[in-house]
């Protein structure tokens, strides 16, 4: 969906730009391919993807696609497929690059680079040039004519191997005799990390003595000490089907592993589950691209419930001063800048969306809501008003129809209706005790004694995570830290003092071990001039976050955009109104509207949205978890 994004705002960028550009707007025929058009407008099929991102995942009919110009005459249509000569795309290998990685960069299987690339290691090489077959190069053909010699080859047959202690994606590929890139295509979800006692998926076709290679069976539960297993929470709506099903166990192989659950599941109730199994992250959902299935065939109407709190009377003079002087003011007008780009964005896919704005005329305790409910009475939904109050009061007043809440962080009454578009503050640090319960790890907490909610919330949420007490030392901290697995340390504290002699001591411990910093929520304390940016940078400090802050082509894009349309860069409030806005609106043109498209997870600029239905509610639970980087930039961890 991100890359849909950037697409569509370029769209729109293109739209309020000058008529002089580099590109050609290219409308995709019936049965066109990407190949096709490349060769029509003489570029590659790379120089396709590089501006269309999205088009990797195929293209479909009507569809628009950018094409940069060339030099060269367009070849006309009517040329013969077989005049046409494409020479074979190179690709110089980056870092942590792998044949299947790159496969998956330029839409091509894993086997048709495999053998245009046959003297290719097991480990590919920072620089090393990697041929990328074209359709009609010759190395293409060569590939197509040993597809046709293995078409009597018998079909896959897989097996699987479970991770010992020790053990590497290397030294198991090399066991059987199989090259390290088709044991990553086969395991895509182990492609960064290998956890202990993760079931390798294998085929017997691929081994390299076949007869000799039995199947392994899966091991009976191994002793705890191999921390092979962790603790997990059950959370609300999850089954034991679901549960299995994650675990890649059967239920009755879960059900052994847990013996109570035989008496039933429970909310609440703490169960072992595999690592690797994602039981560290629950409730986990693909991103989908809500533009992809939008039903236009009839208007839908959406309102925004905004703050300006003008009246009518006023004189421009008076409404300048306060422009200068009212920050909420200038808030909701930020908000409604970038709400009305996403409505542009999404009228530019051919969406018949209608938009009604509102003055709520909110204070914290107030609103015109009341008066506006015969207005809203034939709305698909409602964005606003801002404040929790106002907000619960329109979901009350206004029945089945959805109201999202754009801004408020707050929890408060529940109504079927209301959504809560920010996640609540437990949610974003029950997020980061998830990241860190899905690494195996070893996690250490040090929490100040003011922070007694921090302390009970690890306890009930992360019963194996160890509370360092007392003072922080070298050798207190130490004697906790684990050789042989990833060490996360926990800093639950706002006073500058605790924090630097933390981080200090942190420093000095981690020869030897592998050490990462992290914090449940990030404070003002860790923007204090006293504490080193690049101490927390050195020690790759994490931290969860209701926005991507890190550098991203779609903020690129999107500053560049709002710059041009309103002459100043966007805040926060700007790209959360671009964020929500379009966001409501892709779901309420989904066949199934917006209440049941809520339950598929979605991604836009800074934000994300992953919405929960519990009883006190529906709450956005997708939270982004960050890191600082020893050159000082900000990334979204992996």
């Amino acid at each position: 969906m991100k890359y849909r994004v950037i697409i569509i705002l370029l769209a729109v960028f293109f739209s309020w730009s000058a008529p002089a550009q580099d590109y050609i707007k290219h409308k995709v025929a019936k049965k066109e391919t990407v190949a096709d058009i490349a060769r029509k407008y003489k570029v590659t099929p790379f120089d396709i993807y590089r501006l269309n991102p999205d088009s990797k995942n195929g293209i479909k009919e009507n569809s628009i696609l950018l094409v940069p110009k060339k030099v060269l005459p367009q070849q006309p249509e009517s040329v013969p497929e077989k005049t046409t000569k494409i020479a074979n795309t190179r690709h110089k290998v980056g870092p942590g690059e792998t044949l299947y990685s790159i496969a998956k960069k330029y839409n091509v299987s894993f086997d048709d680079i495999k053998k245009a690339n046959q003297d290719a290691g097991d480990a590919l090489k920072v620089g090393q040039e990697v041929i990328i077959p074209v359709k009609g190069s010759p190395v293409a053909a060569q590939v197509k004519e040993a597809r046709k010699a293995e078409a009597k080859t018998p079909p896959p047959s897989y097996f699987y191997h479970t991770v010992a202690p020790g053990e590497t994606k290397y030294s198991i590929a090399k066991q059987y005799g199989m090259t390290l890139q088709l044991l990553e295509a086969l395991n895509p979800d182990v492609k960064d990390t290998l956890p202990v006692g993760y079931r390798l998926k294998l085929d017997k076709n691929s081994v390299l003595v076949k007869e000799t290679q039995p199947a392994v069976p899966v091991p009976p539960a191994p002793p705890a000490s191999q921390k092979t297993y962790l603790d997990y929470q059950v959370q609300p709506k999850e089954t034991l089907y679901s549960l299995s099903k994650r675990a890649n166990l059967t239920e009755e192989e879960l059900i052994a592993l847990n013996p109570e659950m035989k008496e039933g599941l429970r909310e609440g109730m703490v169960i072992k589950m595999p690592v690797g199994s994602g039981a560290g992250a629950p409730g986990a959902k693909t991103v989908a691209d809500l533009s992809k299935d939008l039903k236009k065939s009839a208007p839908k109407e959406i309102a925004l419930l905004l703050p300006f709190n003008l009246p009518k009377s006023e004189s421009d003079t008076t409404r300048i001063s306060r422009l200068k002087s009212e920050k909420f003011l200038n808030m909701t007008l930020d908000f409604y800048a970038g709400a009305l780009m996403a409505i542009d964005s999404a009228r530019t896919l051919g969406v018949p969306v209608k938009v009604k704005i509102y003055d709520s005329k909110e204070t914290r305790t107030s609103s015109d809501v009341a008066s506006l409910k015969s207005s809203l009475s034939t709305t698909d939904a409602v964005i606003g008003p801002f404040f929790q109050g106002n907000v619960e009061s329109a979901a009350a007043a206004l029945g089945n129809i959805p109201v999202i809440s754009p801004l408020s962080k707050e929890s408060g009454k529940a109504y079927g209706n209301l959504y809560q578009s920010v996640p609540s503050e437990e949610s974003v640090k029950v997020a980061m005790l998830d990241y860190l319960r899905s690494k195996n790890a070893n996690i250490i907490a040090i929490v100040d004694s003011k922070k007694l909610s921090s302390r009970q919330l690890i306890k009930r949420h992360s019963p194996e995570v160890k509370f360092l007490e007392g003072a922080v030392t070298d050798a207190t901290l130490k004697a906790m830290l684990d050789a042989d697995r990833p060490n996360y340390l926990i800093m639950e504290t706002e006073n500058v003092t605790m924090i630097l002699n933390t981080t200090k001591v942190l420093e000095n411990v981690s020869t030897g071990y592998t050490v990462q910093l992290a914090v449940l929520e990030k404070t003002d304390a860790l923007e204090n001039t006293e504490v080193p940016v690049s101490r927390l940078a050195g020690l790759k400090m994490l931290y969860p976050s209701v926005t991507n802050d890190g550098e991203t082509p779609e903020m690129a894009l999107f500053s560049k955009v709002f710059r041009q349309k309103n002459g100043i860069a966007p805040n926060q409030f700007a790209t959360r109104g671009f964020d929500v806005t379009f966001d409501v609106i892709m779901r309420v043109f989904q066949e199934e509207g917006f209440a049941a498209a809520t339950s598929k997870a979605t991604e836009y600029v800074e934000n994300k949205f992953s919405y929960e239905t519990s009883e006190t509610g529906n709450y956005n639970t997708a939270v982004y978890i960050m890191q600082y980087n020893p050159d000082l930039t900000i990334t979204q961890a992996k």
